[in-house]
């Protein structure tokens, strides 16, 4: 028997090829209703009829059919998952709503799990809980509704804490970007005044990356690119459609992406300067770069440009 003609097993695969393998699966949005354990849900036809009406009542076009499709076709779950003691000693009943959702701008699947949540609570006189979100970190998860085109905007799904190091710059981090299959997002030793600037610019780039529909990088892999426009970020942070800002920059910026290798779980993307850039050596100077290309130089670099040039 020839050396290529030896037997091989259809199961086993370069241990360097599975390092690098990434199955990408569709997102899975899920959240919680806590509600008292006195409450208990109607049966299935009644509470499936009662979740019709208020889809109808409280939610309008595209948005409205298609989450009434996915409800119809049983792609919305809702499960009993545990009771715990709540508040005052009364027991209180936890149920996950989850559906699967599709990637790019438009996020049904999210919006059908929050939506059947929102109206469970509702019904049970409970409240939604969004697990990936610390109430002490990210307060309160305020009522929400989707646009009728079912997009999403960032500011509204994700949260930006941020922890200060020994050399007095911040950490930040997106929580809440496995709600569309992504890792979160990371920007670190960020100076003390640019640390709003920098969570608008995770918000814009989580942004471009939900809405074009971008793969992770694996492990290994180098550094990519993103490329974001003044539209993403003015969305991104709660802009009306078909608005944009005025801008004195050329409007975009390029923002570098790289895969945390030091970390298997949960996986995280690191912002960083693109590649070229003169200021790498420097997050401040990079994320200041970053903001002038999006919107110009503020006022009194403007003006002393003016006198100079």
């Amino acid at each position: 028997m020839h050396a290529h003609d030896a037997p091989t097993s259809p199961t086993l695969v370069p241990a360097n090829r599975a390092a690098r393998t990434r199955v990408l699966v569709r997102p899975r949005p899920v959240f919680f209703v806590r509600a008292p354990t006195s409450r208990a849900l109607p049966p299935s036809a009644e509470l499936e009829d009662y979740l019709r009406r208020w889809i109808m009542r409280e939610l309008s076009g595209w948005a409205q059919l298609v989450i009434l499709e996915l409800l119809d076709e049983g792609s919305v779950e809702w499960v009993a998952d545990a009771v715990h003691g709540g508040r005052g000693g009364a027991d209180q009943r936890l149920i996950a709503v989850r559906c699967v959702d599709r990637r790019g701008p438009r996020r049904p699947g999210l919006w059908a799990a929050l939506s059947i949540a929102s109206a469970l609570a509702e019904l049970l006189d409970g409240v939604v809980v969004d697990p990936r979100r610390s109430l002490e970190v990210c307060g309160d998860r305020p009522p929400l509704r989707p646009s009728a085109d079912a997009r999403v905007h960032t500011i509204d799904h994700l949260c930006v804490p941020s922890s200060r190091g020994p050399d007095r710059r911040r950490w930040l981090s997106t929580i809440g970007m496995s709600h569309f299959g992504l890792p979160d997002l990371g920007l670190e030793r960020v100076p003390d005044p640019l640390a709003e600037i920098g969570a608008r610019l995770l918000l814009g780039v989580a942004q471009h990356l939900i809405d074009s529909s971008w793969a992770p990088p694996r492990v290994g892999d180098h550094r990519r690119e993103a490329l974001l426009t003044v539209g993403e970020l003015h969305w991104a942070l709660g802009g009306e459609p078909g608005s944009i800002p005025m801008t004195h920059g050329r409007g975009w910026t390029r923002v570098g992406l790289e895969l945390d290798g030091g970390r298997a779980w949960p996986e995280l993307l690191r912002l960083c300067p693109p590649l070229g850039a003169r200021s790498w050596r420097d997050p401040g100077a990079w994320i200041r770069d970053a903001w002038t290309d999006l919107f110009g130089p503020p006022p009194a670099a403007a003006a002393s440009l003016r006198a100079t040039g």
